[in-house]
C-alpha cells in the first residue's frame, strides 16, 4: 500500500474564487479526484513537506513555466507509439528518458497506470501539465477504446493553444515596446542632452523663452527628482502583479482587457477561438455536453466568460439548447450565434465550432496585423512630436543669441 502524504493543493470553487489547502492521500490523483468531487476545478497539486509555519507545498506558490510545445510533442510520440502497439506503461517509461522536464509528473503516471489506475485519472493528478480538456479527452478515449487517437488529438489543440498565445502576447507586446523605447529616448534626452545646453545658456546669461523654461524645467525635475520617483517605479513594477490577483485589481484588469479598443480586439477572437475550438473537439470526442461545458469553463478565469459558460450549462439543464443561450451577452458575435443554431439543428454542431474557431484564428491574424499597423505610425507620430518640441525648445535660444550677436 502507497505510503499517506500531504498534499498541497490550489483549485476554483464553482464560482470561479480560488481556494488553497492540503489534504492527506496517497498520491495526487486521488487528491485530484476528491476535489473534483467537491465541484472544484483543479488548478496544481503538489508534494507537501512540514514547515515551522504548518504545512507548505514545495516548489508549489511558484509553479515552472510549463512548455506546452514540449508537453505536446511529448503526446504525439505517445499516440505514435500506442499506434505501434507499445504498452502505455512502457511508452512512458520511454517519455521519461526523452522529456527530462516532465520526468517526475511521467514517472509518477505510469506507477498510477502500473497500480491500475485509468490513464485519465493519472494524467488528472498534474492539471498543470495536462489540463482539464486532457482528462475530458482521455476519460472519452477509455470509453470508445481509441487512446491513441485521442492523445494525438489533444496534442494537436496543445499546439493551437501554444500558437494562439504567441499570437496574443506577440500583439500586446508591440505597444509595450514602443512606449518603453519612446520612454527610454526621451530621458535621455531630458537627463543628458538638456543640461549641456542648460549650462550653455547660462553661461551666455541667456534670455530664455517660455518653451525652453518650459522644458528645462521638467529635465530638472526629472533629474532632481530621481531619488523620490526612481524607487516609486521600481515598487509600483513590484507590486502591480500582486494586486493584480486582488479581487479589485482582478476587475480592473478584466476591465482593461475587455474594453481598452487595443486589446479588446486581440482577446476578443482569441477567446473564442479557445472557447470553440475546445467545445467542439470535447463533443467530437463524445465527451457529453454538460461535461464538456464544465471543462471548457475551468478554460477561462475572467468572470464574463464563467457567467456565459453558467448561462450555457443553464439553458442545456433546462432544455433549451445552447443556441438559445449563445445569443445572450456580448462575447459571441451574432454570425456565430446563427451558426451555432444551424449546427444543433443540423446535428453537426462539433464541426461548426471547429469552423467558428477557424475564423476567430483569421480576425486575430488580421486584429494582430492591424496593430502593427495602426501603431507604428502612431509611436513614430508621438515620438518625433516629442523630440521635435525638445529641440525647438532648445534651438531658440541659440537662434536668438545668434541674431542678437548678427
Amino acid at each position: 500500500m502507497s505510503e499517506t502524504a500531504n498534499w498541497a493543493w490550489q483549485a476554483r470553487d464553482g464560482d470561479g474564487e480560488l481556494r488553497r489547502g492540503t489534504l492527506a492521500a496517497e498520491s495526487a490523483a486521488e487528491v485530484a479526484s476528491r476535489l473534483r468531487s467537491e465541484g472544484r476545478t483543479v488548478i496544481a497539486i503538489d508534494r507537501s513537506v512540514a514547515t515551522s509555519r504548518g504545512i507548505e507545498g514545495r516548489g508549489f506558490n511558484i509553479p515552472g513555466r510549463v512548455d506546452r510545445e514540449a508537453t505536446a510533442s511529448m503526446i504525439r510520440r505517445l499516440s505514435v507509439m500506442l499506434e505501434a502497439g507499445v504498452p502505455l506503461p512502457e511508452a512512458l517509461s520511454i517519455e521519461v528518458e526523452s522529456t527530462p522536464a516532465l520526468a517526475s509528473e511521467l514517472d509518477t503516471i505510469r506507477e498510477a497506470v502500473e497500480g491500475g489506475a485509468p490513464p485519465s485519472e493519472a494524467f488528472s493528478a498534474f492539471p498543470r501539465v495536462f489540463p482539464p480538456v486532457a482528462t475530458g479527452l482521455l476519460r472519452a478515449a477509455e470509453a470508445v477504446g481509441d487512446l491513441p487517437g485521442m492523445l494525438a488529438r489533444l496534442a494537436d489543440w496543445l499546439q493551437r493553444e501554444r500558437r494562439l498565445h504567441r499570437q496574443v502576447r506577440t500583439a500586446l507586446a508591440y505597444p509595450v515596446l514602443l512606449a518603453v523605447v519612446g520612454t527610454v529616448i526621451t530621458l535621455l534626452l531630458v537627463t543628458m542632452v538638456m543640461p549641456r545646453f542648460e549650462a550653455i545658456y547660462a553661461q551666455r546669461q541667456a534670455s530664455l523663452p517660455p518653451i525652453t523654461e518650459f522644458v528645462l524645467g521638467i529635465g530638472r525635475g526629472i533629474v532632481d527628482g530621481w531619488a523620490a520617483w526612481g524607487p516609486a517605479l521600481v515598487a509600483i513594477a513590484i507590486v502591480t502583479p500582486f494586486l493584480t490577483r486582488t479581487a479589485i485589481g482582478s476587475r480592473v484588469l478584466e476591465w482593461c482587457r475587455f474594453n481598452l479598443p487595443i486589446v479588446r480586439n486581440v482577446v476578443r477572437p482569441a477567446d473564442l477561438a479557445r472557447a470553440t475550438r475546445t467545445l467542439g473537439l470535447l463533443l467530437a470526442a463524445g465527451v457529453p455536453l454538460l461535461d464538456a461545458i464544465g471543462i471548457c469553463r475551468g478554460l477561462s478565469p475572467w468572470s464574463r466568460w464563467l457567467r456565459f459558460w453558467d448561462g450555457l450549462e443553464a439553458g442545456v439543464r433546462d432544455g433549451e439548447g445552447m443556441a438559445g443561450r449563445f445569443q445572450s451577452g456580448d462575447l459571441v458575435p451574432s454570425s456565430v450565434r446563427a451558426m451555432v443554431a444551424a449546427g444543433e439543428r443540423s446535428g453537426r454542431l462539433p464541426e461548426v465550432l471547429e469552423r467558428v474557431a477557424d475564423g476567430a484564428d483569421e480576425d486575430l491574424e488580421i486584429a494582430v496585423k492591424r496593430v502593427g499597423v495602426v501603431l507604428e505610425p502612431a509611436a513614430i507620430l508621438v515620438l518625433g512630436s516629442v523630440i521635435g518640441l525638445v529641440a525647438i525648445a532648445l534651438l531658440l535660444p541659440v537662434f536668438k543669441m545668434g541674431s542678437t550677436v548678427g
